[in-house]
């Protein structure tokens, strides 16, 4: 083979020449331009193009001739040019560049070029080309680049000097310089590399670890899988980043969906694999179970796995729990808001047919958005459970109609055998046949002696309240029955209907009959009350006739009705909002006086106008019960004084048996008079143990709350204690108040404290809590003192009290809106950060300004409550940034018991 090869002879001087063409006669003839140009060079017809053949005596750069040549070859199209060195000239080059980086030197010093005065002419003919100077540099630059050995760009990379996308193709393609470009400059170097795709896979799954001191000799020998494993269980890696096979491997899913939850699903291949993960999920998208492998999962039969899930069972245990499980009699599931629609109800129940066994059923399904045709699944696979005797179900707002509600009864109806039944459905839209249709199918149940039916919210209207009543009224053998109409715009005529229902249950000892916001009037409610005044037998009555416009005439046909029960022992009357003013108060007081034989009373008059002489005809009343022993009485906003403060005194005195009192004054311009007389009347209550007392907005001042205080610290026996003080104006006297009274309750287990809105400031405050830090036996605490100026000092004393607390389980403490601070925030979390043994926590922190530092100690403090399984946690307006919401996030993370959170970021 002949290969043409080139010399530039015309530039060397032999002894004896004469004297040859000047230098500018020379370049007139572009020597190298005419030889470069040669046909037989070009690639396309077998040239070989040109060699640059560097030498360790001589700089083939330090010539501007030889820049010159190497610019015209590369600028020649089709013309190959490579560069040619020894491995001495390599070794020699790379000292100089680490002698030079040693000095400081800059990139550009490394690639510095240089000049020669007899190459002026040169320069001249260069300047008169199209780029001049810069183009030569330009191109020049780039061979030289090329052409430099890999290990030089490693080592520039290394100190930070350049980039990958700076280095040459070979140095873009060696695997030693792109993993010294991504330890340097992070990951994103690798768009800029040309390794094959398994070793950039390689070098990116690597760099998660953040380790500079890895060598790609230790990472060419991991096995890829087992990689990504590590990293997945370290957090440090989502399947989303996770390669195409990693995403197909059914252990990698299974540890993706333990670190970051079953989202991590949406990203697996294997159907299968995605199915059997999905279905050992419970809810919030977790195992329950840490221990669980794939290993574990992968031999159970799916069907089985199916019925775990859908009835709550651990995946470990499936088949033993499923074994219990067909032979169990009882069964409840809680699926509310779940989301199941009609394909999930299907499943629900052809699971539940496999249970033959099941005689007692509660099954909570509000909140699904089942709609009608749900409605006929559930009565399809209802129907399928004979053997039910008892059936608690629960389809709330769920927009069943019409036709799904007549499924739904046609489906219950066809259960011979319960005796049993509680339907709630609340809010689905049956209107007047909905109601006749439910109507018709309860009636079927001939067996039926307890019945709960809850349909409020309906639209029933008068006639659907009819037809609710017949078919009630068909249930002769019936002995416990709750009903609820409430907001179905009855009207009297309804009212009347209901009554002459309820007339016909001669057999009911029990009733709980609800309804509220129906326009009964005075017609309707005296309807109402004349059809209950007919059960003599009844011993347990519970009556709602909230918001109904009664009036004066239907406070006194209630009280008319009530007073003919001689037999009752249990009250629970509510009134709340019917204007019934003085005359009607008093009316209803009068006939509850009537009923000497009651132990336990529960009476709402809340805004029904009665001032302060009904109301002392109310206490006068009540005083008269002498078996009474728990009574709850809310009189809220009603315009009491002082003296009907006294008034609530006078009466509750008479009460000694008493032992649960809740009372409910809230909005009554009490004032500190009032409340003393209030509190002077509790104290001599000596048998109570359990004490909710509401005097919240009665304008006490710090005076009536120390009297308030004085009066709760006689109640030695008290156990139980709701105390609501809030928009009292109780000033920093008032929290010592506090701490006087509260701290004497050595009894006390559980304490539901509400100072909101009271102006107790650090000093207030800080009393409130060596208080609190005394009651070393409490186990449940809520304590709420949001707006009351707290600041980093009252924070420091939440910290010294709550550290004290060692046997509370219970905690809910609420300090939003005050000026905790950082400061502040972070002696709050540390001392409920000590609370190891607590199960239940909701902290509200909002409004505090506690930056990210607080949100910080936030996360520190609830990552250490390993026993926690209930977090409501409030941090929002605390200008907390992403990287605090995280720190927050963090925390909660490793809260693994957890099954119910709350958060607002």
């Amino acid at each position: 083979m002949t290969v043409p090869i080139w010399f530039c002879v015309f530039s060397n001087y032999q002894p004896e020449d004469g004297v040859g063409p000047k230098l500018e006669h020379q370049l007139a003839l572009e020597p190298f331009a005419s030889v470069i140009r040669n046909p037989s060079l070009k690639a396309a017809n077998g040239g070989h193009g040109m060699v640059a053949l560097h030498t360790t005596t001589d700089d083939l750069y330090s010539r501007l001739w030889c820049v010159h040549e190497v610019e015209r070859a590369i600028v020649e199209e089709d013309v190959e040019i490579i560069a040619s060195m020894s491995q001495k000239y390599i070794d020699l080059m790379v000292g100089r560049v680490e002698q030079f980086l040693g000095l400081g030197a800059t990139l550009n010093d490394c690639f510095r070029a240089a000049g020669k005065d007899d190459e002026e002419k040169l320069v001249k003919l260069i300047l008169q080309q199209a780029n001049g100077f810069d183009g030569l540099d330009k191109v020049v630059e780039n061979f030289r680049r090329e052409q430099l050995p890999d290990i030089i760009f490693e080592k520039l990379i290394r100190k930070g000097l350049t980039r990958l996308d700076g280095a040459s193709t070979s140095a873009r393609a060696n695997t030693a310089v792109v993993l010294a470009a991504c330890q340097a400059h992070g990951a994103g170097q690798l768009q800029h590399a040309t390794t094959n795709p398994e070793v950039s896979e390689r070098i990116r799954l690597a760099g998660l670890f953040g380790n500079d001191e890895l060598r790609w000799q230790d990472i060419e020998v991991l096995d890829l899988e087992d990689l990504q494993m590590t990293l997945i269980r370290k957090g440090l890696l989502t399947l989303d980043g996770a390669s195409t096979s990693a995403r197909a491997d059914a252990a990698i899913v299974f540890a993706a969906c333990q670190m970051h939850g079953g989202g991590q699903l949406e990203h697996a291949t294997n159907p299968e694999v995605r199915e059997r993960i999905s279905l050992a999920l419970r809810r919030g998208n977790r195992f329950c179970d840490d221990k669980l492998r794939w290993q574990d999962l992968e031999v159970i039969d799916l069907e089985d796995l199916k019925l775990g899930q859908m009835f709550r069972l651990g995946v470990r245990t499936l088949a033993e729990d499923i074994t219990q499980l067909r032979q169990s009699t009882k069964l409840s599931l809680a699926l509310a808001g779940e989301g199941l629609g009609a394909k999930g109800c299907k499943t629900l129940f052809e699971a539940m047919a496999q249970l033959k066994h099941i005689t007692d059923l509660s099954l909570d399904l509000k909140i699904n958005k089942l709609g009608f045709e749900s409605g006929i699944v559930l009565s399809e696979g209802i129907v399928q459970l004979k053997q039910i005797t008892k059936l608690n179900l629960n389809l709330k707002r769920n927009n069943l109609g019409f036709e799904g509600s007549k499924a739904v009864s046609e489906g219950i109806a066809q259960l011979k055998l319960i005796t049993d039944l509680s339907l709630d459905l609340t809010d689905n839209h049956l209107g007047a046949d909905g109601g006749q249709a439910v109507s018709k199918g309860i009636a079927q149940l001939k067996q039926i002696t307890k019945l709960s039916l809850n349909l409020g919210d309906n639209d029933l209207g008068a006639d659907g309240g009819q037809a609710v009543s017949k078919g009630i009224a068909q249930l002769k053998q019936i002995t416990d029955l709750s009903l609820n109409l409430g907001d179905n715009d009855l009207g009297a005529d309804g009212g009347q209907a209901v009554s002459e229902g309820i007339a016909q249950l001669k057999q009911i000892t029990d009733l709980n009959l609800s309804l509220a916001g129906n326009k009964l009037g005075a017609v309707g409610g005296k309807a109402v009350s004349e059809g209950i005044a007919l059960l003599k037998q009844i011993t347990d009555l519970s009556l709602d006739l909230t918001n109904n416009k009664l009036g004066a005439v239907g406070g006194q046909a209630v009280s008319e009705g009530i007073a003919q029960l001689k037999q009752i022992t249990n009250l629970s009357l509510h009134l709340r909002c019917n204007k019934l003013g003085a005359d009607g108060c008093q009316a209803v007081s009068e006939g509850i006086a009537q009923l000497k034989q009651i132990t336990k009373l529960s009476l709402t008059l809340e805004d029904n106008g009665l001032g302060d002489e009904s109301g002392q005809a109310v206490f006068e009343a009540i005083a008269q019960l002498k078996q009474i022993t728990d009574l709850s009485l809310n009189l809220e906003r009603n315009g009491l004084s002082a003296k009907g403060g006294q008034a609530v005194s006078e009466g509750i005195a008479q009460l000694k048996q008493i032992t649960d009192l809740s009372l409910d004054l809230r909005f009554n311009r009490l004032g500190a008079v009032g409340g003393q007389a209030v509190s002077e009347g509790i104290a001599q209550l000596k048998q109570i143990t359990k004490l909710s007392l509401n005097l919240g907005d009665t304008d006490l001042g710090a005076d009536g709350g120390q009297a308030v205080f004085e009066a709760i610290a006689q109640l030695k026996q008290i156990t139980d204690l709701s105390l609501t003080l809030n928009g009292n104006d109780l000033g920093a006297q008032g929290g010592q108040a506090v701490f006087e009274g509260i701290a004497q309750l050595k009894q006390i287990t559980k304490l539901s404290l509400n100072l909101c809105g009271n102006g107790l400031g650090d000093e207030g405050g800080q009393a409130v809590f060596e208080a609190i830090a005394q009651l070393k036996q409490i186990t449940d605490l809520s304590l709420n003192l949001c707006g009351n100026g707290l600041g980093d000092e009252s924070g420091q004393a939440v910290f010294e009290a709550i550290a004290q607390l060692k046997q509370i389980t219970d905690l809910s403490l609420d300090l939003a809106g005050n000026d905790l601070g950082v400061d502040g925030g972070k002696a709050v979390s540390e001392g409920i950060a000590q609370l190891k043994q607590i199960t239940d926590l909701s902290l509200d922190l909002r409004f505090n300004y506690l930056d990210d530092k607080g949100g910080q100690a936030v996360f520190e403090a609830t990552a250490q409550l390993k026993q926690i399984t209930t977090l409501s946690l409030r941090l929002t307006n605390n200008k907390l940034s992403a990287d605090g919401g995280e720190a927050v996030s963090e925390g909660i993370a490793q809260l693994k018991h957890i099954t119910n959170l709350s958060l607002e970021l």
